[in-house]
């Protein structure tokens, strides 16, 4: 053989290997279309990898190739981030002929014999891989990508403020007016049934800005008896208040079942009492509403179980901080001795009434100007204070 010869045949086979790479590589695109509710695109191709771009049912895409359960597609660099990444075929189906991929000519079976259609069967490693492909897309982490509506119910364990010590002051003004101890003390209104509803708008894999309202509601009524010489007096208060905080927050998933909240709230808020005192045949009632408004804090900690892939149950606990001023409304005295009814309208104040043997007591009442009376300190507009925890449970709906 011419030696002349092997070189130039050397040559023209790198030429023909060549040609045949840079055809693989410039094998035209694989259209498919995403036949989930969302598909997930990840930088790798593994389940467990990063989320960086997301499409929704019916959207064309294009493949650059098949790398076995997984396929690599392309994605617009005008919107930033990676120009591509990784889809499960499970999510999608491919609109034409992969290319590489083996045709097999069919062959039409015989008119007599029609038996029944059935399913392919699938390789039990692929049934797997999709069957935990879908169970991540909706309910881990990254497949918190959805808005949903929480729907709830609890208990709220509030401070109260100075609505409960004005009512066990007055109480104890009472007592020491006697000279005989109450047989017990006034209970506080504190917990309170609440119940709401919330919107979580995705902004990222496992992250959500929440909107919402809740409405929580406490009254307690307490009878106390002063027993001395052969007579009873009684006293009854009843303090209570109510709360609507209108809620903004965030919400991150840190793991799959466990979440956790931040945010600041906006209250429309409610505060009464109402106080009787009765002394053989006399005597003598209080009572009044007012309204307040102002902001909160919270943050919470919460666990979530999927039911379904569109249903989970949610159990929480939240911690708030709201102490409310400014309250105005009216409020009403009337004894047995009185003709009727006198109606004060003015701010809720707190302040310390002192007796002849130089006690103070703190009361709350609503006035029409800062008491200044004798024997009145420290006056100042009341605090209600619904600050406190609250535990809630209920259903979110993911859309």
């Amino acid at each position: 053989m011419n030696k002349k010869f092997i070189p130039l045949s050397v040559f023209l086979m790198g030429l023909f290997l060549l040609a045949g790479a840079a055809a693989a590589l410039t094998a035209a695109p694989i259209k498919i279309k995403v036949t989930a509710e969302l598909a997930n695109i990840r930088q790798k191709p593994s389940i467990g990898s990063v989320i960086i771009r997301q499409f929704p049912q019916g959207e064309i895409l294009e493949a650059i190739r098949q790398e076995g359960e997984w396929y690599l597609v392309k994605l617009d660099p005008s919107e930033g981030g990676a120009t591509s990444g990784y889809v499960h075929e499970s999510l999608v189906m491919p609109l034409e002929d992969v290319p590489g991929r083996e045709v097999r000519p069919r062959i039409a079976a015989p008119p007599a014999k029609k038996d029944p259609v059935r399913p392919p069967a699938q390789r039990p490693e692929r049934v797997e891989a999709e069957q935990r492909a879908r169970t991540v897309e909706d309910a881990g982490p990254a497949g918190q990508s959805r808005i949903a509506l929480l729907l709830f119910g609890g208990a709220d364990l509030a401070a109260g403020g100075d609505l409960n010590t004005g009512a066990q002051g007055l109480a104890d003004f009472y007592a020491a007016t006697i000279g005989a101890a109450g047989d017990i003390p006034v209970a506080p209104a504190k917990l309170s049934l609440l119940f709401g509803g919330e919107l979580a708008f995705p902004i990222a894999s496992g992250i959500f800005i929440t909107a919402g309202a809740e409405f929580h509601q406490c009254a307690k009524e307490t009878l106390v008896s002063y027993a001395k010489s052969g007579f009873t007096d009684k006293f009854t208060a009843k303090p209570g208040f109510q709360g609507l905080p209108l809620k903004l927050g965030m919400t991150f998933y840190p793991v799959e079942f466990i979440y956790l909240r931040l945010g600041v709230s906006y209250y429309f808020a409610k505060a009464s009492y109402f106080y009787r005192y009765e002394h053989d045949k006399f005597w003598q009632e209080w009572q009044g509403e007012a309204a307040g408004q102002g902001f909160g804090l919270w943050g919470g900690l919460g666990l979530e179980w999927a039911l379904s892939r569109t249903l989970a149950f949610v159990f929480e606990t939240t911690g708030q901080f709201a102490t409310i001023t400014t309250f105005e409304g009216t409020g009403t005295y009337i004894d047995s001795t009185a003709a009727g009814t006198v109606t004060e309208e003015g701010k809720l104040y707190a302040y310390d009434a002192r007796t002849s043997n130089q006690t103070s007591y703190p009361l709350t009442f609503i006035r029409n100007k800062v008491p200044a009376e004798a024997g009145v300190e420290n006056a100042r507009e009341a605090k209600v204070d619904l600050s406190g925890l609250s535990i809630r449970a209920g259903i979110k709906i993911k859309f």
